[in-house]
C-alpha cells in the first residue's frame, strides 16, 4: 500500500471518528441532547435507506445494534470520505491538516476518555453489572440466552466488578495526561479487544459500539505502529510520538483552564449522579418493598371458562415488572404498577391491555395472595429467600479441600 494512500485511509477514518464522536448516540446522563440531534438529523435519511436497501425497521429509534445504527455507520463513512475530498481542494485544509489532525485526535482521545470513565464507574458501583434479579436466579440454566447468563454471573461478584471498573477508569484517567496518555492507550487495547469478544461471543448488543471505541484506539496508536515495529521487532532505542495540545494552543493558562474544565464535566457526567444519589453500591440500594421471588402454593379458579396455566412462581422486579413462572418454566411479563392505599397490582401487557389485581402481603407469615374477582381466581404464594442462593454468597476458598468440607 502506498504511503499517499495509508496517509488518505487514515484522514478519511479520522473524519469518520470524529463524525461518530458527534452523532452516534451514547447513553449520557447530562449529555442527552446528543440523540436528539442525530435523531432529527438522520431520522428520515436512514428510514428512506432502509426502504431502498428493502430492509425492515421495527423502530425509528437509533440504539445499539439496530438496524439504523448501521445505517447511520454507513452514512457517516460516506459522509466522511466526501468531507474528506472536498477538503483536499482547499488551500486551508492543505496548510493545516497536520494540526487539523492532530485536534481531531486529541477530541478522540478525550471521548475516549469519558466512555471509560462512564463505563468504569458504571462496573464500580454495580450500575452495569448489578445484582442478578430473582426471575433470572429462578430460570433454569439451559433457558438463559447468553447475555443473560454473562449478564448475571458478573452481576454476582462485587470485587470481579471493582476490578474491571478500575482497569477502565485508570487508563481513562492516564489518557487525560500527554505524559501517561501512550502507556494509557495501551491498557486500553487490550480493554477494549476483551470487550469487542465478549461482545461478539455472548451476543451482547454493543457489538458495533464496542467496535467503533476499538477502531478509535486504533487511531489514536497508529502514529507510533513503525516506532513500535522497531522497538520491539528490530530491537531499535525509540521514542514515542507524544499526543498533546502544546502545540494547538500556546498560552499554558488557556491550555489548562480548557483541559480542568474538560475534566469536570466528565467527572459530572461519569461519577456525579452516584454521589449525588449517595449510591456507591447497587447491590445495597433500597427495592419495592414487595420485590422478589414467590412460589405458588395455590391456585382456586371460580371461573370455568379462565384456563389458567399451571403456576410455579411469580416475580417482582425491580423495574416495576410482575412476571408469571408457570410449570414448564417459560415466563411471562407485565409492566407493575402498585398501589398500596388500595392494595391493587395493575399488570399491562404488551398490547396495551390491562389486568387488576388486588393483593394482601402478610409481613410476619411471609404471604401474597392476589386475586381478581372479575377473571374468578385467587393466588396464594410464599416468599422465597431469592438472597441465600449459593449465587449470592461471598464464598471463597483457598483449597479444594475446603469446598469438600461444605
Amino acid at each position: 500500500m502506498s504511503f499517499q494512500l495509508k496517509k488518505f485511509l487514515f484522514q478519511w477514518l479520522n473524519v469518520f471518528a470524529l463524525l461518530g464522536v458527534l452523532f452516534i448516540p451514547f447513553s449520557f446522563r447530562y449529555f442527552y441532547f446528543q440523540t436528539d440531534v442525530s435523531q432529527f438529523l438522520f431520522e428520515d435519511i436512514l428510514i428512506s435507506l432502509a426502504g431502498f436497501f428493502k430492509l425492515t425497521i421495527i423502530n425509528p429509534e437509533i440504539s445499539s445494534d439496530a438496524t439504523t445504527m448501521y445505517l447511520l455507520f454507513f452514512v457517516l463513512f460516506f459522509l466522511a470520505l466526501v468531507i474528506k475530498g472536498t477538503l483536499s481542494f482547499f488551500s486551508f485544509w492543505k496548510t493545516h491538516q497536520d494540526k487539523i489532525l492532530k485536534t481531531i485526535q486529541l477530541i478522540l482521545t478525550f471521548y475516549l476518555a469519558l466512555i471509560l470513565l462512564k463505563y468504569g464507574f458504571d462496573k464500580i458501583f454495580k450500575a452495569q453489572f448489578y445484582l442478578p434479579e430473582p426471575n433470572t436466579l429462578y430460570t433454569p440454566l439451559g433457558m438463559l440466552e447468553k447475555d443473560i447468563l454473562f449478564w448475571s454471573t458478573m452481576g454476582a461478584s462485587r470485587s470481579y466488578n471493582i476490578f474491571m471498573g478500575l482497569i477502565e477508569v485508570i487508563p481513562a484517567f492516564m489518557l487525560l495526561h500527554h505524559k501517561t496518555r501512550n502507556l494509557g492507550l495501551f491498557i486500553i487495547l487490550g480493554v477494549i479487544i476483551n470487550v469487542v469478544c465478549i461482545n461478539f461471543s455472548f451476543d451482547i448488543s454493543v457489538k458495533l459500539f464496542s467496535s467503533f471505541l476499538l477502531l478509535i484506539t486504533l487511531l489514536l496508536l497508529t502514529p507510533n505502529l513503525k516506532i513500535l515495529h522497531q522497538l520491539f521487532v528490530q530491537s531499535k532505542v525509540v521514542q514515542l510520538n507524544v499526543l498533546s495540545g502544546k502545540g494547538l494552543i500556546h498560552s499554558p493558562v488557556v491550555r489548562i483552564s480548557i483541559k480542568s474544565f474538560v475534566i469536570i464535566l466528565f467527572l459530572v457526567e461519569s461519577f456525579f449522579p452516584y454521589w449525588q444519589m449517595g449510591n456507591f453500591n447497587d447491590d445495597n440500594m433500597p427495592r419495592n418493598y414487595l420485590h422478589g421471588a414467590y412460589e405458588v402454593t395455590e391456585t382456586i379458579t371460580s371461573n370455568t371458562q379462565m384456563n389458567l396455566p399451571p403456576l410455579k412462581r411469580i416475580f417482582i422486579h425491580r423495574s416495576n415488572y410482575f412476571i408469571f413462572q408457570y410449570e414448564n418454566e417459560t415466563m411471562e411479563d407485565y409492566h407493575l404498577e402498585i398501589s398500596q392505599t388500595q392494595q391493587t397490582f395493575t399488570l399491562t401487557n404488551y398490547d396495551s391491555e390491562k389486568i387488576e389485581l388486588n393483593y394482601h402481603y402478610d409481613q410476619e407469615n411471609k404471604t401474597l395472595q392476589l386475586t381478581s374477582s372479575e377473571l374468578g381466581f385467587e393466588i396464594h404464594t410464599k416468599t422465597l429467600d431469592w438472597e441465600s442462593l449459593p449465587l449470592l454468597q461471598p464464598l471463597f476458598h483457598w483449597t479444594v479441600d475446603e469446598v469438600g468440607i461444605e
